[in-house]
């Protein structure tokens, strides 16, 4: 019997390319629902989605207020079809690859079904026009861990698809401080479930403006680039991590609770400090990334 999925996206402004991700998921190749807040757009983007729902049944919409996307996402989580067995992140102007949501089943269907559970992968980048970026990366074999989630996000919204343990963990708490819906995903299979990550992309995601990456090819230059913006973080991962700790350093592990409580105690610390800098259990995927949080860490930039 194939499993129910229901797909949460959250609109705000995407005529532009709105359509091509509406056609992408109703043109997977394994059955679902689709869930759409739209967090008060003023262009015609309601316009496009009462189209689609007019069209297909399994389609609905809900409008909303302008509450930002995270707020939304949590929503969205909220709105959620209680009988679901699995619940699919979207964003408004990607396009998925057919089989995106039956290869995240396939993958699901062999972890927990009692632990929160979380799929997600890797994206193949396109701009405004839908060519493919050439991003000049390293490749590296994606570790997933809390260690590693407590200073870094693999987890890409519009990748993940989570089991309903995780969706009825998410929806009965919304963090004061987090810095994407995502993460905080993350965060939680990590330390009490499974975190799949699947190597072979599973859709093309958009880069536009300045959110586009990858396109240097000096070191220097890039690390200079990745230190500035790690650092203009400040706060915000220590916030994350502070209501991460107050709502389930109780239901950690003995490991990761320790870990937690002493990557919290980093500023007062200097013992602290040090072991993080040093240790294993608190990490990046890549190197450069690694390194510059290393450092970060030593100056307490954090």
């Amino acid at each position: 019997m194939s499993k129910k999925v229901q797909i949460l996206m959250s609109s705000y402004n995407g005529e532009k390319f709105i359509r091509k991700q509406l056609d992408s998921i109703v043109g997977q190749d394994y059955e679902v629902s689709l869930l759409i807040r739209d967090d008060g757009s003023t262009d015609r983007t309601v316009d496009i989605i009462k189209e689609y729902c007019e069209k297909y049944d399994f389609i609905r919409l809900v409008e909303g207020q302008n509450i930002g996307v995270i707020k939304s996402f949590f929503e969205l989580i909220r709105l959620s079809d209680d009988d679901m067995d699995y619940y699919s992140m979207a964003d408004q102007d990607d396009i998925w690859f057919k089989d995106k949501i039956g290869r995240a089943v396939n993958v699901l269907d062999g972890m927990s079904k009692d632990k929160p559970c979380l799929y997600c992968g890797a994206q193949t980048l396109i701009d405004g026009e839908d060519n493919i970026l050439q991003v000049k990366m390293l490749d590296v074999k994606f570790r997933p861990g809390f260690g590693n989630s407590l200073v870094e996000n693999i987890a890409t919204g519009c990748t993940c698809v989570i089991n309903k343990a995780l969706r009825d963990l998410a929806a009965t708490y919304e963090p004061e401080h987090t810095i994407m819906h995502d993460w905080w995903l993350y965060m939680l299979a990590s330390s009490m479930g499974e975190v799949y990550y699947d190597e072979k992309p599973v859709m093309y995601y958009r880069q536009h403006g300045n959110n586009t990456m990858g396109s240097r090819t000096n070191y220097i230059e890039e690390f200079k680039e990745r230190f500035k913006r790690f650092s203009s973080n400040r706060g915000k991962l220590y916030n994350q991590m502070v209501s991460f700790s107050e709502k389930y350093m109780k239901s950690l592990s003995k490991n990761d609770a320790e870990t937690l409580k002493i990557i919290l105690n980093y500023r007062k610390d200097l013992g602290c400090r040090i072991w993080c800098i040093f240790s294993r259990k608190v990490y990046r995927q890549r190197m450069l990334d690694n390194l510059i949080f290393k450092i970060l860490f030593f100056i307490d930039h954090i």
